[in-house]
């Protein structure tokens, strides 16, 4: 079994820096888990410490029913592909994909097997005999992963390793990395800043910040229902809009948004919700995506536009009022005016509602 489980971990580099504080996290076998979050949040500390490559200061990671806290990197079944590929320069493709198995003291034949089964998943077959120097980044990373597939792991990790390339070929990538999890049917752990390979890669997602993890689930439930404002931020491109507000309750016991001069009627659902929960005369932060901002020929709410980026087949609308600064994505192309004076509505069904000192979802 190739499942992993971290337990309590912690890592600390110093008295007054902790870079993974207790790390709590159950990964199934042949699951596709992706690490994301900013710099410095702790997420490359936390594949090494699976890896074997960083002492833990606590806590045990298992593999299996095994705790593998005192078991040397090379004894743990594991391959890491990195971000800077780590390839030997003056060793021709093949040689630096057979070096580990040529350490293992496999026959020829078999890592002639090996070796050539790889490139052909990968498709480098007609690269064996170059040297890195003569590949571009994408060959090398294919060879790089070529490398780790060679093994024939239990446990795939991952740190970052399409960030050195251009975005077309990160595209490319992230394709052909889907492709090899579907054939291999391993246990892949991956490492990114990027929110769109976590969407697009994982069947869950960790998010994490300064050495916590913020939010475990699959990418839909991660998009559509955030845990906090962090995770709501940092998720979705462009990142959510969020307006500071007031809950109120109208003359007639409606439950309203005030925001500035203006009053946003809440769906029933979401006004039980904060009945319940006693919000009512409360200040919390509402979140809309952009794609939940339309825009509408009269009423609605008055904002100006500031620019416009218009992206091909959608177009990026940064708006303003006195109060707020907002983006709308909207389908097509719009030729809006800096200036211009645009009314805009929410889709109340997608309106997200964060306490204003604990930042959590308040909806959930």
């Amino acid at each position: 079994m190739s499942d992993v489980s971290l337990r309590h971990i912690c890592k600390n580099y110093s008295d007054d820096f902790q870079a993974v504080k207790d790390f709590n996290l159950n990964i199934g076998d042949k699951e596709f888990i992706v690490l994301v979050g900013p710099s410095g949040c702790g997420k490359s500390t936390v594949l090494r410490t699976i890896a074997g490559l960083e002492d833990i200061t606590s806590g045990d990671v298992y593999i299996g029913d095994t705790c593998v806290n005192d078991i040397s990197s090379k004894d743990r079944d594991i391959a890491m592909v990195f971000q800077n590929y780590a390839l030997y320069p003056h060793m021709t493709v093949y040689d630096n994909m057979a070096f580990g198995l040529k350490l293992r003291k496999l026959s020829k034949a078999d890592i002639d097997k090996k070796v050539k089964e790889a490139a052909k998943i990968l498709n480098i077959e007609q690269l064996l005999d170059r040297k890195p120097k003569e590949l571009s980044g994408g060959q090398r990373q294919r060879v790089a992963m070529g490398r780790a597939i060679v093994r024939n792991p239990k446990i795939f990790l991952m740190d970052e390793p399409l960030s050195n390339l251009d975005a077309k070929l990160r595209v490319q990538m992230r394709t052909e990395i889907s492709k090899l999890y579907k054939k291999l049917k391993t246990t892949f752990i991956y490492v990114t800043h990027d929110q769109v390979e976590a969407m697009t890669l994982g069947t869950r997602i960790v998010v994490m910040k300064d050495g916590i993890i913020q939010q475990v689930g699959v990418p839909q439930d991660i998009y559509t229902k955030p845990a906090n404002i962090f995770v709501a931020g940092f998720i979705g491109s462009p990142q959510m809009n969020f307006i500071n507000a007031k809950i109120v309750k109208d003359d007639s016991g409606k439950i309203k948004a005030l925001f500035g001069n203006e009053t946003l009627s809440l769906e029933d659902d979401i006004s039980n919700i904060l009945k319940t929960k006693n919000y009512v005369g409360k200040e919390v932060i509402l979140g809309v995506r952009p794609e939940n901002i339309s825009i509408l020929e009269k009423n609605g709410y008055q904002f100006k536009v500031d620019m416009t980026e218009i992206m091909g087949a959608e177009t990026y609308i940064y708006l303003s009022n006195a109060e707020n600064n907002i983006t709308a994505r909207v389908n097509g192309i719009c030729d809006a005016k800096s200036g211009e004076i645009m009314n805009i509505g929410f889709d109340l069904n997608k309106i997200h509602i964060f306490d204003s000192k604990t930042k959590l979802n308040i909806l959930l």
